[in-house]
């Protein structure tokens, strides 16, 4: 899929640089400035195309523009969460300091001790 998309925008550039010549007759000032629309499109097009391969490949880092730029995505990092399935009836969770602040400084204090209770599935014997 990744590669049908490229060739698409590779053929929408070509496109462009046709219509740019059409607009030649018509402007010039205007040609130039669809031609170079044009040519960023299919290049754009080609970049897309050579990063598909590279990810084909298996490649560690195929995106060479971003690394150029420096532009990265931050990618939360999730909290750990304790799914009822893995928690016993009963099994109390241990104490987290939490903070509450008062003026400047911070204060730490255990959190009170929860219990959760978990409902035992009920089977249907036939």
């Amino acid at each position: 899929m990744g590669y049908l998309s490229a060739l698409v925008v590779v053929a929408v550039g070509l496109l462009g640089i046709i219509l740019a010549l059409i607009v030649l007759e018509v402007s010039k000032p205007k040609f130039v400035v669809a031609l170079i629309l044009s040519l960023f499109v299919a290049g754009l097009g080609g970049y897309y195309y050579y990063v598909v391969s590279q990810v084909e490949k298996g490649a560690v880092n195929p995106n060479i523009l971003n690394s150029v730029l420096k532009i990265s995505a931050v990618t939360p990092i999730s909290p750990s969460v304790i799914l009822p399935s893995s928690i016993t009836t009963g099994e109390t969770i241990p104490s987290v300091s939490r903070g509450e602040r008062d003026g400047s400084a911070v204060k730490k204090q255990p959190a009170p001790p929860v219990k959760i209770k978990v409902k035992e599935s009920k089977s249907i014997d036939r």
